[in-house]
């Protein structure tokens, strides 16, 4: 019983190891290729994965999760039958989606890329429109691992899906870079002689050499987990244990779960899109706004070659000056502030199996004893990331970047770290205990606010605008999932705990960081110095977070030899 409690975690932290190096690949992926391309060729690759993002997410996001709570509870029961009926009836469902959603992004690439505003981003789409149907089949197999609580195949298809995108996008972006521009070329562009008609068609295709990448990465990551499935089931032959369901019953069950969480997740992924679309829309209302970046657009930069070479004037030049600004938002600030929710992204995803398993076995003081562990270790987590996002922007950028276009921006976005992470978690909460509408709610007030006030902010402070609204954004869904837990599912979770424990301990840790900062940045310039800055403030957090009793007794014995660290705490009074 005791390894059933603790297995979530287990497979949190194999899935958050599993992310932390996918975030890492991907970190040796955007890095480079924000170099390779530019912050222009990057405003065209994001137009073109954002997009991506938000038909993936309708096509699959809710399916894993109904997937993965449909098998923990028929294998719970004891009936590997019906949890294998689950599992192919939701691949057959999702090949479906995933099939359509592939479908509509290839043929209305043309009209998705005028809608956004960037035009040159057409190309880009219909490359990255078969990655709908691969991931939405790949989808199916995670959840059914995760429904097993057997998280290592998820582990390993993101590993292999990160590192192919890595390696294949890079080298597809690079044989265009590398082409010579020769304008009398009387096609687009020559492999035989490597040249390219202008610059702006290199661009556009370097950007589109990276989004392939994305999609045969999410086509070998298909072909793993099949690998995968046939061999862990080759001599799996069971009958069923209870009475059969049909596949239509199966079916409607899996819609009704994973419908309000599809919802839900799309308003997640809505907000990247309503940065997307009313980023480039809104910045080009008010040209002051880009007064505040015009180092990005001065005399020698590229994009003032590109200016002079392609004639760009009125419309046409705010137009790219504002894709230029979104290259350095997604690329540069984004990029960063998405690598803190790799421990909460194996969290979400473990948690709801966990969750649902006890509550099938009527154990509901495990899912409660779980719901209040996974909620502190994301605090934990979320809030010295947030700080030292905060305090460290501008040297962490440097070093990636070698320079720190979007240090304010990075700041800015700090402030919503924590509230993602929340956000992400309190939603799997509720989706496991079945109150699988309220997240949905939630996510729509938020994303009702994330709207306005990019619409209105954005003309008046620019770029700026769009990390404050999103901060805004989920602060109120995280407020109002964690009063839904509170108020609905009777969980009692201490406010200091929670909140005021760990802050204290990352307020501390900033505090520090500064004053190393200030006193010896001299000293402390490049990779080298910035590690050690980084190495110190984590030191003086988890000292902080011990002394002020942060750590409960409960999280720890939750690890891998859990009980035998925290008898060595307690031995030493550190719990």
């Amino acid at each position: 019983m005791e390894n059933k409690k603790n297995k979530f975690l287990k497979g949190a932290l194999v899935l958050a190891g599993a992310n932390l190096l996918v975030k890492i690949i991907g970190a040796f992926f955007k890095v480079p290729l924000y170099r390779l391309i530019g912050p222009d060729g990057n405003g065209i690759f994001s137009v073109a994965y954002q997009i991506y993002t938000f038909m993936f997410i309708i096509a699959t996001a809710g399916f894993p999760i109904a997937v993965s709570k449909m098998v923990a509870e028929s294998t719970a029961r004891g009936d590997e039958y019906d949890a294998k009926r689950v599992f192919q009836t939701a691949a057959l469902l999702l090949g479906v989606i995933g099939l359509v959603g592939s479908v509509v992004l290839y043929v209305f690439a043309d009209k998705l890329a005028v809608w956004i505003g960037n035009e040159q981003s057409a190309t880009c789409i219909r490359v990255i429109s078969p990655a709908v149907f691969f991931v939405s089949l790949v989808s199916a197999y995670r959840g059914f691992f995760q429904g097993k609580q057997n998280m290592f195949p998820t582990a390993g298809s993101e590993v292999v899906e990160a590192g192919a995108k890595l390696i294949i996008g890079i080298i597809a972006a690079s044989l265009f870079v590398g082409m010579a521009v020769n304008p009398a070329l009387p096609g687009e562009f020559d492999f035989s002689v490597n040249e390219i008609k202008s610059a702006k068609i290199q661009t556009v295709y370097s950007a589109t050499g990276a989004i392939f990448g994305v999609t045969a990465g999410t086509f070998l990551a298909l072909l793993l987990m099949l690998i995968i499935y046939v061999y862990t089931n080759r001599k799996h032959k069971v009958a069923p244990v209870c009475e059969l369901r049909s596949r239509f019953s199966i079916m409607k069950s899996l819609i009704r779960i994973a419908i309000p969480i599809t919802i839900g997740a799309s308003v997640s992924s809505l907000t990247s899109l309503v940065d997307l679309g009313t980023i480039m829309n809104r910045l080009v209302v008010n040209p002051d706004v880009f007064d505040g970046y015009s180092h990005l657009f001065a005399e020698g930069t590229d994009f003032a070659k590109n200016m002079a070479s392609e004639g760009w004037t009125g419309l046409e030049l705010l137009q790219q000056k504002a894709n230029t600004l979104y290259g350095v938002y997604t690329g540069q600030a984004q990029t960063m502030f998405n690598l803190p929710l790799t421990i909460v992204v194996g969290l979400s995803m473990s948690i709801v199996p966990a969750i649902s398993a006890s509550l099938a076995q009527k154990r509901l003081g495990d899912a409660h004893t779980m719901t209040a562990s996974v909620l502190r270790i994301t605090m934990l987590f979320a809030l010295p990331c947030a700080v030292g996002f905060y305090v460290l922007s501008a040297p962490i950028l440097h070093i990636l970047y070698a320079d720190a276009d979007a240090a304010f921006l990075l700041q800015k976005l700090a402030f919503a770290v924590t509230f993602v992470a929340l956000v992400s978690v309190t939603n799997s909460v509720l989706q496991a205990y079945g109150k699988v509408y309220y997240p949905v709610v939630n996510m729509l007030v938020g994303g009702v606010v994330k709207v306005l006030m990019n619409y209105t902010l954005i003309p008046v402070w620019g770029i700026d605008a769009a990390p404050i609204a999103t901060t805004a954004c989920y602060a109120i869904i995280a407020l109002l999932n964690l009063v839904c837990i509170g108020k609905i599912l009777k969980i009692r979770i201490s406010l200091a705990d929670l909140v005021l424990k760990p802050l204290c301990a990352a307020l501390v840790m900033g505090a520090a960081v500064i004053f190393i900062y200030k006193t010896f940045g001299d000293v402390l310039l490049g990779t080298i110095g910035t590690f050690v800055m980084i190495g110190f403030g984590a030191v003086v957090y988890l000292v902080a977070a011990l002394i002020v009793r942060a750590i409960k007794k409960e999280d720890v014995l939750n690890l891998p030899k859990g009980e035998k660290i925290a008898s060595i705490m307690t031995k030493f009074k550190l719990l």
